[in-house]
């Protein structure tokens, strides 16, 4: 036993003793015929087997196959001639393996089907060899080397025996070779079964279910039998010929969708099958017509596989591709959307560094993309397998956490944070980070907007140095954004449906120039009247705020033209959202309105929150500027809430001011409000700009605004809001 694992074991033992058990069951499963000339093979496995061998084992298979073949011939012929024909016989596999070898390199073994492979293989192991092959051995009984009444040869070498013979070894290199080299491989190496069964599943489309493999098993069972059963009697010739048509939709079924390496087997199978009930066929031009086509459609069946699995493979590393970043070389925002709705459930973590903005446009982009991979290296330590770091776009990180442990997670992640800083060109640069979180369930329909909330409790731990959770007071960020986007809904359907009401609140003027601001309700699906508060932050939010404003200045100069009769000179005071400043085109499209109303620029007070100079652009400027040149008088409302009031006074140039409503409401009891306001009217009357105080509420705040010089007053003390269409009917 020792002496037979050592054989075993040796560079020669193991092909040695395979060729030899292998040879003759390969030489049994030939299949060979009697046609009225002679006798023709179908299928010569022998050739097969020395291919597979060398594909195993290399070189060391050559003595094997060189013994096994030699055996195999002394049964035909004699000592002399078999020599011949195995020298003849192991020449041409040497010259075509050794060309293989060369050129195919280190992947020489590769399983049949390998990309970048198949078609040098086909030349060399499929074409090649067997023309090869052909050549020499028709060579020697064309020159009587060997005789011919014991070789499947004929004297003369243009023959449709000759024919066959040369397909039928084609045949067995091209469909047979998969199902040697499988078991031969499998039988070396017991693990390479499972590694072969796992490849084969790969191979496989995603849209193919367990039920389509098993009705195409079925099916291509009952054809197989069926075919085997009419090739077994010769008067079902035509019937089996016919019914072999079949085979092809079958395999392509086979090749299209369940890969290469599946269809290469079964093919095999099915054609060893089937010619060995094959009967004497009734034409010899039939049998090589036949054989013809059988070689046809291996080939279309290789070449349908193989480019089916790599288009798939392709595709599936495209969608792979797509799920990480190309740049920062992280997944991106697509894969954590994919990740979360895997999950049950998952904790969200969100990582903003709004200073990268800075340190970016003074170091460049390399800093920020450097700065984020070097953050992700340093969080992975904390990371437990499937919880990923996800980029986004900007300053932004997300953290995807298992939920059973996120709020001791959370604070880890915030203390190695704090200790994390980057040095670059020689400087340590620590900016600060905050961090938020939440917990979510699939399925995640809102993610970007839920990142955007993320975001702002993000920027709030800049502040508070410490983790903000989302979700603080029982508040649902899936359930806050799925609002959200039905107030979204409820305001497009009002805009495209003329469900706003447009109420007109009086403002007195000190002077008898009274005017009239415009206010807007929303009418909702229930007939109750939303205030602006309710509504405009998601039209904001959601850039509807040119929509809005068309809406109100279509409708508001549209009730001015009708009105003219009654109400000549009529104003009114329109709120602007600050973005529609910014639009090319604003004051052109305005210009055309007020033309198609036939409305005088003059009747328009254009308000303007002092956030428009926030911007920070001179776009906005000249945009007012032009709207002053054309006629409109421009207000600027809810003045002294900015952090830089008086410094945009100094810059912007308007016609009117109207004082913030929070300062004159307890002007009365702080002097401190009473001072400011104060301060603003010397500073308007500077600018020689009117002035203009909301909120008025009472006679004595009024009487008190009338002595600082006010020009205007607004409030309920002065005039309650109404509907539009009431100012015609007094």
């Amino acid at each position: 036993m020792s002496s037979f694992s050592q054989f075993r074991r040796s560079w020669w033992g193991g092909p040695l003793w395979l060729s030899l058990l292998l040879m003759p069951l390969s030489d049994a499963l030939s299949a060979k015929l009697l046609l009225p000339d002679g006798p023709v093979y179908l299928l010569f496995l022998p050739v097969t087997l020395t291919v597979a061998l060398l594909m195993v084992f290399d070189w060391a298979a050559l003595p094997g196959i060189t013994l096994a073949l030699l055996l195999r011939y002394l049964t035909i012929f004699s000592l002399g001639h078999a020599l011949i024909i195995c020298t003849l016989f192991i020449c041409g596999i040497s010259i075509c393996w050794l060309g293989y070898r060369i050129w195919a390199g280190r992947q020489w073994g590769a399983t049949p089907g390998t990309q970048g492979l198949g078609l040098m293989r086909l030349f060399w192991i499929g074409f090649l060899l067997p023309t090869l092959l052909v050549f020499l051995l028709q060579t020697m009984v064309t020159l009587k080397a060997v005789p011919a009444s014991l070789s499947v040869f004929n004297r003369n070498p243009l023959t449709l025996r000759t024919l066959i013979n040369y397909q039928a070894i084609l045949l067995s290199c091209v469909a047979i070779l998969p199902l040697y080299y499988m078991a031969i491989r499998c039988f070396r190496h017991a693990r390479y079964f499972p590694r072969q069964i796992n490849l084969l599943r790969q191979q496989i489309a995603e849209s193919v279910s367990d039920a389509e493999i098993r009705v195409w098993l079925v099916w291509l069972t009952l054809l197989v039998t069926l075919l085997m059963l009419l090739h077994s009697e010769l008067q079902n010739q035509a019937i089996s010929d016919f019914a072999s048509l079949l085979l092809l939709p079958t395999m392509l079924w086979a090749a299209a969708r369940f890969g290469y390496l599946l269809s290469a087997l079964a093919w095999s199978l099915v054609l060893i099958l089937l010619y060995q009930f094959r009967t004497q066929p009734e034409l010899t031009l039939h049998l090589a017509v036949n054989t013809t086509n059988l070689l046809v459609w291996s080939l279309i069946l290789y070449f349908i596989g193989v480019n089916g699995v790599r288009q798939r493979r392709l595709i599936k590393k495209s969608r792979e591709a797509a799920l990480v970043d190309p740049v920062v070389d992280l997944p991106n925002l697509r894969a954590l959307k994919a990740m979360l709705a895997q999950q049950a459930s998952s904790t969200l973590c969100f990582l903003r560094i709004p200073e990268l903005d800075r340190l970016s446009r003074t170091w460049g982009l390399d800093l920020r993309i450097e700065y984020k991979r070097r953050l992700a290296a340093h969080l992975q330590p904390l990371l437990q397998p499937k919880e990923v770091i996800y980029h986004l776009p900007g300053f932004a990180l997300a953290l995807r956490l298992d939920k059973a442990t996120h709020e001791e997670r959370i604070d880890q992640i915030g203390t190695r944070i704090d200790g994390y800083s980057l040095r670059w060109q020689g400087l340590p640069l620590q900016p600060d980070i905050g961090i938020s979180y939440c917990h979510v369930v699939p399925p995640v329909n809102n993610l970007p907007r839920l990142l955007g909330e993320l975001s702002e409790m993000a920027e709030v731990s800049l502040y508070s140095h410490q983790p903000e959770n989302l979700q603080q007071g029982n508040i649902n960020p899936q359930r806050q954004a799925k609002e959200k986007l039905t107030q979204l809904d409820e305001v497009q359907q009002a805009l495209d449906n003329d469900r706003f009401v447009m109420m007109a609140q009086r403002i007195e003027g000190l002077r008898g120039d009274d005017y009239h601001e415009l206010l807007l309700r929303l009418v909702d699906a229930q007939g109750e009247q939303l205030a602006p508060a309710r509504f405009l932050p998601i039209v904001q939010e959601f850039g509807l705020t040119w929509e809005m404003d068309r809406w109100v200045l279509k409708h508001a100069l549209g009730f001015i033209d009708s009105s003219r009769a009654r109400l000549p000179a009529m104003r009114f005071a329109i709120n602007i959202h600050a973005a529609s400043l910014y639009r090319p085109h604003f004051v052109n499209e305005l210009e055309q309105l007020l033309k198609h109303h036939q409305v005088e620029p003059w009747q328009l007070i254009l308000e303007i929150s002092e956030a428009a100079g926030n911007m920070n652009l001179s776009a906005g400027y000249r945009t007012i500027n032009r709207l002053r040149r054309l006629g409109c008088r421009i207000a600027i409302v809810n003045f002294g809430v900015g952090y830089a009031s008086y410094l945009q006074l100094k810059t912007l140039q308007a016609d009117m001011l109207k004082i913030d409503g929070s300062f004159v409401q307890n002007m009365l009891y702080s002097p401190l409000d009473y001072q400011i306001i104060e301060s603003i009217c010397r500073v308007a009357r500077l600018k020689r700009m009117q002035i203009v105080a909301e909120c008025v509420e009472s006679e004595a705040v009024a009487a008190a605004l009338r002595g600082l010089g006010i020009d205007y007053l607004q409030g309920f003390a002065i005039s309650e809001p109404q509907p539009l269409t009431t100012l015609v009917e007094h």
